[in-house]
């Protein structure tokens, strides 16, 4: 079965074939997701004048790059035999643009793309099927990591998603953190860590 579609920003939704119901099997779906515009331009003008009128005059330029941030709301892929692929930009397939390789039936971390344009491949066989996934896309800045959120019963120190940025989380009385307590934004855009969870710490039983 072939399906997918090309989507353009700044932000949409993506679902496997049926969802809610099970996917098909046999499934090769391809999604590609593009920045609608992959460049933006800032210009910025500084006027000095001087006594008598004479003046100077600054101009400064930049372009900043748009990438794609994918989160993911529901995720069931039989495990180890449906996959879903997620690559950066170029030919869709080729390892070298492979980001994940994602299956099974834990959501996924935050996903973004180093470049203006994402691909997703969905792969299943031939017997089992399950849920599928559902994600939400969204165009950000080149340069940050997009928000990795919160974990329910978390809190966390730390507002900014840029490269070097980094991330302390905790969590509230009677829950214990799982996971990684610091997290920085890397040049790949990518978090160096998935977010933690916060799990009820298991009482003490009476010798």
């Amino acid at each position: 079965i072939t399906c997918g579609s090309n989507s353009r920003g700044p932000k949409g939704f993506i679902t496997s074939p049926n969802y809610p119901v099970q996917y098909d099997n046999n499934a090769h779906c391809v999604w590609v997701i593009t920045a609608l515009d992959n460049r933006k331009v800032s210009h910025i003008y500084f006027l000095s004048f001087c006594f008598l009128s004479c003046y100077v005059l600054s101009f400064y330029h930049s372009e900043l790059s748009q990438v794609i941030k994918l989160a993911f709301e529901e995720f069931d892929l039989e495990r180890g035999y449906d996959t879903l692929t997620v690559g950066d930009g170029g030919k869709i397939g080729e390892a070298r643009r492979v980001l994940y390789v994602l299956t099974g039936s834990s959501v996924p971390d935050l996903i973004v793309s180093m470049s203006n344009q994402m691909w997703l491949h969905l792969q299943s066989d031939d017997t089992i099927g399950s849920q599928g996934f559902k994600a939400t896309y969204e165009e950000i800045d080149k340069g940050g990591c997009g928000d990795p959120g919160i974990p329910a019963y978390g809190i966390r120190t730390g507002e900014r998603f840029l490269h070097g940025d980094m991330l302390t989380f905790e969590c509230q009385a009677a829950f214990e953190l799982v996971g990684e307590r610091m997290i920085s934004c890397q040049q790949n855009n990518q978090w160096s860590g998935n977010k933690p969870s916060c799990v009820c710490k298991m009482p003490f039983k009476n010798a």
